[in-house]
């Protein structure tokens, strides 16, 4: 049986891109299917260029741009359908943490696993998908970046909160690695870009102020390894002198 070489190969690649075939997966599933049907042509005693043409008359010029259409509306209904499942998957993990929230204030049974529940939904489900959706939307690689940071972040620091609740060990280790990530690459990042592309400067920089306040106070209110020692000793004090 006939095989094409490299070079022919690179000849039909490039006669892919000149019919407006854009899509990289598609490049290779095309590439792959009319380099076999050239191949059959030439097993019957035609040359390359002739193969070739035949084979895209076969096909049909016009197939291509279609084809690709059609795999592109197909992909956007994929992708559509699955933000749809994850959409509905981020309601019920919120719904989650809320009522986990309201179940630990008033003692009710069930506030643990609705708050395990909710935030292992938010750290292996409904983040990566929403990273997932983003990156595939970010255009430069700063926006690629800060998605990827961003994301990541809030992955390790919903984790560091349900480890803290559950007084699971790593809470401080997961935590710290996600102000990492917040503060040394994904707010630098969203700073620089806001403060550049918004019209508003001075309202772009409150933003991130704000995030970092955020941080600021949440670490403030974290109970430290030092704070919790001197809670439990006054605690044993108390109740020594209640003795």
């Amino acid at each position: 049986m006939a095989q094409i070489s490299t070079k022919q190969q690179d000849i039909i690649y490039d006669f892919l891109i000149d019919q407006g075939v854009s899509y990289d997966e598609l490049q290779i599933d095309l590439l792959d299917h009319i380099s076999c049907m050239v191949e059959q042509k030439m097993d019957n005693g035609l040359d390359f260029r002739e193969s070739l043409t035949l084979s895209t008359h076969e096909f049909g010029l016009s197939n291509f741009s279609e084809l690709q259409e059609a795999t592109f509306h197909l992909l956007n209904l994929k992708l559509n359908k699955m933000k749809k499942v994850i959409g509905t998957l981020g309601v019920i993990s919120a719904l989650s943490i809320i009522g986990a929230v309201l179940f630990k204030l008033n003692h009710w049974p069930f506030a643990n696993l609705l708050i395990v529940t909710g935030l292992l939904m938010v750290s292996f489900i409904i983040f990566p998908f929403m990273a997932f959706f983003d990156y595939k939307k970010s255009s430069s690689t700063l926006d690629k970046l800060r998605t990827i940071s961003g994301y990541l972040s809030g992955i390790l620091l919903s984790i560091a909160t349900l480890f803290k609740i559950m007084h699971w060990p790593g809470a401080s280790v997961t935590y710290s690695l996600g102000l990492i990530f917040l503060i040394l690459l994904f707010l630098p990042i969203f700073t620089f870009k806001n403060y550049k592309t918004a019209e508003n400067k001075l309202l772009a920089l409150t933003k991130s102020l704000l995030i970092l306040a955020g941080i600021a106070i949440f670490w403030g209110l974290l109970p430290t390894n030092r704070n919790s020692s001197v809670i439990e000793s006054n605690i044993e004090q108390v109740q020594q002198s209640e003795l």
